[in-house]
């Protein structure tokens, strides 16, 4: 059941034999699983089932460096389904060589397999609702299966990877009815965690609720922290009772090694083929999922180069820029407010600088307003088509596509960033409405970040270079060029409690289970050790599902 726990009159302590703090991606898929198990739950959310601006603002962080990283409220959610509520619905797996040991890359060690992940892609996929673990074009398109371009005749580059779309489904709408009938489980909205509690002997014994201004403790021989990649830090770090400098942190490892994707528009792609001979678009697959192929560099030259993984995809010119003279982009441009957060952020980013370029800022605004004019009919099309294949499905265009008819599209890249000791989330001095201190950001990038980028942008340059069919311009680009380019992927907080071998590398051990503290559990982005190019969402789902294994063996349950 779903209860407010504002309005449920509750003990000043409640005894459950799992309690699981947070409910995004990771405490759903946890409590789903185990909804047969037997255990007594309970899922803590500290939001309530509809976004509040109120509760939102307990996200907010004391100081943030550098002024890239975005603001630490914008692409989380507090309410019930977390981040789910407003996520993009990329799903993409973690390869073999993400789990390889990389001496190249510091830290770049998993205490456990890929194959102890990727067993549970099927299952994850069926959670986001994102279909079948099939991963290239001819498993998506038996009928269509080239890659993005044909030929390139070299092992540096794959074309015929895709990646799969999740609707984009919101976790706390689509499986409401699945933890409202879960006779085991009890779902607390409006329950926010201010203390994780421990025995004297350092095992777990529960958290403690601030519930409408009282505070309720409840108790469990297990506690999951599934609170998100800053959250879950935030937590331990101000959870002072019992460890004086916070649970699991004897060795100063809770909120370091933070990790976001490194991405931005680097060169461009100028395809020689013929339209009708490239796959740029997305499409359909079999199992009518949304799929997109993108370029990869491979893990033969990630390996032979000491590179970090990265992917391609072409983009469209900037939508800030009114000089691109397409309809569609000034649109999108003159309603950025109404648009997804992130891309509204980045167009705000650069909005300042392309407006330099105009005498005023009416000038700025006519000229998008004059390409609108101009391309009146174009835009009735796209947005004839965008609301039937978005705005009105249940199953989402994940984002706009335009061809150009040059075949000549701007690069955006997705990088791994390396792990790296001095890159945290830490607290400070300011406190919330709820006495808790806030975060404070300090993401960190290594010269070896953008060295290993330049190589990686070069290698796969070279590899097209030898081909009639596409060119990678990357000229003039360097480390210096690249850190004016680069920008943190503002959603994805990777690496604040990482799973290691032992606690001098990291805060929880391969099942997730904090060294320091027995019983406590870590889920979702915070434990893993690296990045990864791919988006977080499906291997948080998947290791949720490797745990839910460990803490009820043979007695989880297919979602």
């Amino acid at each position: 059941m779903i209860v407010d726990a504002r309005k449920a009159n509750l003990a000043a302590n409640v005894e459950f034999d799992l309690i699981i703090v947070g409910s995004g991606a990771a405490g759903i898929t946890l409590a789903l699983s185990l909804r047969q198990s037997g255990l007594k739950i309970a899922m803590i959310e500290a939001g309530g089932e509809r976004f509040s601006a109120e509760a939102q603002q307990l996200l907010a962080s004391d100081a943030i460096s550098p002024k890239t990283h975005s603001p630490t409220h914008m692409y989380r959610q507090r309410l019930l389904g977390g981040s789910t509520a407003i996520w993009g619905g990329r799903c993409i797996p973690f390869d073999p060589i993400d789990f390889e040991d990389r001496p190249w890359m510091e830290a770049a060690h998993w205490p456990i397999t890929h194959g102890d992940v990727a067993k549970h892609w099927p299952q994850a996929l069926r959670i986001a609702e994102a279909g079948l673990p099939e991963f290239n074009a001819a498993q998506a398109w038996p009928g269509d299966q080239e890659p993005m371009v044909k030929g390139v005749d070299s092992a540096d580059v794959i074309l015929d990877r895709i990646e799969r779309f999740s609707k984009p489904s919101h976790f706390g709408k689509i499986w409401r009815e699945n933890m409202e009938q879960a006779a085991n489980l009890t779902v607390y909205t409006h329950a926010p965690v201010t203390q994780i509690l421990l025995h004297d002997n350092n095992r777990v014994r529960g958290v403690r609720c601030s519930m409408d201004g009282r505070a309720v403790e409840m108790t469990a021989p297990r506690v999951v922290l599934a609170a998100g990649g800053i959250e879950t830090a935030r937590l331990l770090l101000a959870s002072r009772e019992s460890q004086s400098v916070g649970v699991g942190n004897g060795r100063d490892l809770v909120g370091r090694y933070y990790q976001c994707h490194l991405e931005g528009e680097v060169g461009h792609l100028h395809f020689l083929s013929p339209s009708s001979d490239l796959r740029l678009n997305y499409g359909k697959s079999h199992d009518d999922i949304y799929c997109r192929r993108y370029i990869w560099l491979s893990p033969e030259a990630q390996r032979r180069e000491h590179l970090g993984g990265m992917v391609l995809r072409p983009g469209h010119p900037s939508i800030v820029d009114p000089r691109h003279r397409h309809p569609v982009l000034s649109a999108m441009y003159l309603v950025k407010n109404f648009i997804v957060p992130e891309y509204a952020r980045k167009m705000t980013a650069l909005e300042h600088k392309i407006r330099a370029n105009h005498s005023s800022g009416l000038s700025y605004y006519g000229a998008h307003i004059a390409n609108i004019l101009r391309g009146a009919p174009k835009l009735a099309v796209f947005g004839t088509d965008w609301l039937r294949r978005r705005t009105l499905a249940k199953r989402k265009l994940p984002s706009v596509v335009l061809p150009d008819p040059r075949n000549f599209y701007p690069a955006d890249i997705n990088a791994e960033q390396e792990p790296n000791y001095l890159s945290r989330i830490s607290i400070g001095d300011t406190r919330d409405a709820l006495g808790m201190p806030r975060v404070q950001v300090d993401w960190r990038t290594t010269d070896a970040d953008y060295e290993r980028l330049v190589r990686s942008i070069h290698t796969i340059s070279a590899a097209f270079a030898t081909s009639r069919t596409v060119r990678y311009d990357v000229e003039g680009i360097d480390v210096a060029t690249l850190r004016d380019l680069i920008v943190p992927i503002g959603g994805h907080h990777i690496g604040t409690a990482r799973m290691a071998d032992s606690a001098a590398e990291g805060v929880c051990d391969s099942n997730c289970e904090v060294f320091d503290a027995p019983g406590l559990f870590i889920a979702g982005a915070a434990s893993f050790p690296t990045s990864s190019f791919a988006n977080p969402t499906l291997t948080i789902v998947a290791l949720s599902l490797r745990l839910a294994e460990y803490l009820a063996p043979g007695r989880t349950l297919s979602i």
